[in-house]
């Protein structure tokens, strides 16, 4: 194993293990450094399902859509982040488990854009026609009998749906996965509260902990979701954040539940072991969307308004299907996103003042979406210290310069 760069990790989620995974896969070892314990933050509460990318694409095409963005800028421009997990996702979660014994929980379950409603019947159609017009033909289109056969009881009003691929894994079992594999190829995990940097010019020596003690190290790579702001901060250059809670319900309905999701103002996740995750989507715009979550004060305290609206929604979205469900888990944690009006925008890269200071966040609620190709993107900087030329733009944009 290379010790050619001692590379340290601040951040045990989904990003910091991939960025681990990724370098012990080129040779390099490295030191990730984490308070609480692998996956004990948002990485490990996750909806943890993989989209479909031409669906994304699809609605950043769309205007005043939850992917919208400002003029000249798109989220299509970091793509590349999405495709690694929808290609790389079922072979990953095999390495893993040799690495490791950890199994991930990998699954293929459809998702199902529903429409109860002529406005987003419409939208299902805007989205369906840019597919075709792409050439991708991994899509169906549901009728309401389709659905109604599909889904017994289902809300009277249902029109129509459009069904697309969606993947999945277990949040927590994920992100320990990466972390074991990453310390199978040398790399070390160890408990600590960084505090700060210590710094000789333009180089970052050591961290320092609260405990007093200092891990030095040649690479250093902030990963630490919505904490990555103030810690950029201890390097003069504080990367702006926009803090948000997301939380979910996971539920256990009757055992004839089909396996498939479904949103409609409601998110519905059906899991492979037969356990449901529900969760609002509210996106009458944008702006509502995260102004609704916004969490500047990091109090992470669960909301009972919350669960009530997510147990209601879905009894009047599935009645009959729901009417036997157990409640199994409430859970959320605080996302980071790009400030307004980006949002969806990750920063990603070596900080530009810093000749070994990294970092890796901003990723909000589809971390593990863009987790494997934030690691990978990450270890080629690390590594042959630029990123390879299909990628060079990418890092470009997503620059915290």
């Amino acid at each position: 194993m290379s010790k050619a760069k001692d590379v340290v990790i601040i951040g045990a989620g989904a990003v910091g293990c991939s960025i681990a995974y990724h370098l012990g896969k080129r040779g390099v070892a490295s030191t990730i450094i984490e308070k609480e314990s692998i996956g004990s933050r948002a990485s490990g509460k996750a909806w943890a399902v993989i989209s479909y990318p031409p669906i994304i694409m699809a609605a950043a095409a769309t205007p005043d859509s939850y992917f919208g963005m400002p003029d000249g800028e798109s989220v299509t421009a970091w793509q590349d982040l999405y495709w690694s997990a929808y290609y790389r996702l079922e072979s990953l979660s095999q390495d893993i488990f040799e690495k490791s014994q950890v199994d991930i929980a990998y699954g293929s379950v459809p998702m199902i854009q529903m429409a109860a409603s002529e406005p987003a019947e419409k939208g299902n159609e805007m989205m369906m026609a840019y597919l075709k017009a792409n050439n991708y033909s991994e899509h169906e289109w549901l009728d309401e009998n389709d659905l109604k056969a599909m889904f017994p009881g289902i809300l009277p009003q249902v029109r129509s749906g459009l069904m697309i691929p969606q993947l999945q894994v277990e949040p927590y079992k994920y992100t320990l996965g990466l972390g074991q594999a990453a310390e199978a190829m040398g790399a070390e995990i160890k408990s600590g509260d960084v505090r700060g940097f210590e710094t000789n010019g333009q180089r970052i020596k050591s961290v320092t902990l609260a405990s007093g003690n200092r891990i030095e190290g040649d690479i250093f790579i902030i990963a630490m979701g919505p904490w990555s702001g103030a810690a950029s901060g201890w390097l003069g250059q504080e990367v702006p954040m926009y803090i948000t809670m997301e939380e979910c319900l996971r539920i256990k309905p009757a055992p004839n539940y089909p396996l498939r999701s479904l949103t409609c103002g409601l998110d519905i996740i059906s899991r492979i072991d037969g356990d449901l995750i529900l969760a609002v989507a509210e996106v009458q715009s944008k702006m509502h969307y995260f102004e609704s979550k916004k969490r500047e004060d990091f109090d992470v305290s669960l909301s009972d308004e919350i669960k009530t609206v997510n147990i209601e929604r879905a009894m009047s979205l599935l009645p009959e299907l729901l009417k036997d469900a157990e409640l199994v888990e409430h859970r959320g944690d605080l996302l980071a996103y790009g400030p307004a009006p980006y949002f969806h925008k990750p920063v990603l890269g070596r900080f530009p003042n810093w000749e070994n200071g990294y970092i890796a966040s901003r990723f909000g609620g589809m971390g593990i979406n863009m987790s494997l190709g934030a690691g990978e993107t990450m270890a080629h900087l690390i590594v042959d210290s630029e990123a390879p030329f299909e990628t060079k733009q990418m890092v470009e944009i997503l620059s915290p310069e």
